[in-house]
């Protein structure tokens, strides 16, 4: 039987505004929308001072939709730590990433776009598993040295299963817990996202399938969307990077309407 989806059914969406990447997908402005402006901060691209965080923090705590966040650049993926940091309950993390995020750095005095999941795991107690998904490895394995509480579906495997199949290895790997969905977009292959990161291979619809799936089997805590190419006044008159935000806007809404789904 599914689980109960209540808090997911609300139908409204949080969209950051750290450097203005999400303000031209038009599409995005079909949902209740809360935009929370950060593009005054400082110390905050990449890496994160501790004065940024807390800032990032507070203007965080008095939003309404919570269950859906965007984010904007990958740069800012490191938000991600601030909305597992508001959950009350014990859950486990999926994280959709052609990069681990797991560089040291959890005891650095910031936060990284490349050390966040590393923090997470080192002061979330309340997080007790990791599966990330996409993921590239150099040597093909699922990955050496890592913590006993992360699992890798690295993306040359991941490319050769089914959703069915991806579902299978992360229901397998978490306990029968809610979950918290992560997404970068960097997982997704150049005809479905375009980023200015190194990109994977995961197809938009093997990727929503998933999502759907795991909707079914395990309550959603709350989920984040980043990932998007970064776009200058200038870089709006040019029809390639035109074509990339377009892009970008419909496998957000793809998204979105996978996470909001009843």
């Amino acid at each position: 039987m599914a689980w109960e989806m209540g808090s997911m059914r609300r139908s409204g969406i949080s969209l950051l505004n750290f450097d203005g990447t999400l303000q031209n997908q038009k599409m995005l402005r079909s949902y209740p929308a809360e935009w929370i402006d950060f593009s005054d901060l400082r110390g905050c691209r990449g890496y994160c001072a501790d004065d940024a965080l807390r800032k990032i923090q507070s203007r965080l705590r008095s939003r309404k939709h919570r269950h859906v966040t965007l984010i904007g650049h990958g740069n800012y993926h490191y938000v991600t730590y601030v909305l597992l940091s508001e959950i009350r309950q014990p859950f486990s993390l999926v994280l959709f990433d052609h990069h681990t995020d797991l560089a040291p750095g959890g005891d650095a005095p910031y936060l990284s776009c490349g050390s966040w999941v590393s923090r997470a795991l080192k002061t979330l107690p309340l997080m007790d598993r990791v599966v990330i998904v996409g993921a590239h490895i150099p040597d093909g394995g699922s990955g050496s040295g890592l913590p006993a509480n992360v699992t890798i579906v690295p993306e040359q495997e991941a490319r050769r299963m089914s959703p069915a199949d991806i579902v299978r290895a992360i229901r397998s790997s978490v306990p029968d817990r809610p979950l918290y969905i992560s997404v970068d977009k960097d997982v997704l292959d150049p005809e479905n996202a375009a980023t200015d990161w190194d990109q994977g291979s995961m197809t938009l619809r093997q990727l929503l399938d998933v999502i759907r799936e795991l909707k079914r089997v395990r309550p959603i805590e709350g989920a984040d969307i980043c990932g998007e190419m970064p776009l200058s006044p200038v870089d709006l008159l040019s029809g390639e990077r035109v074509r990339h935000l377009k892009k970008n806007e419909r496998a957000n809404k793809a998204i979105v309407d996978a996470l909001l789904a009843g």
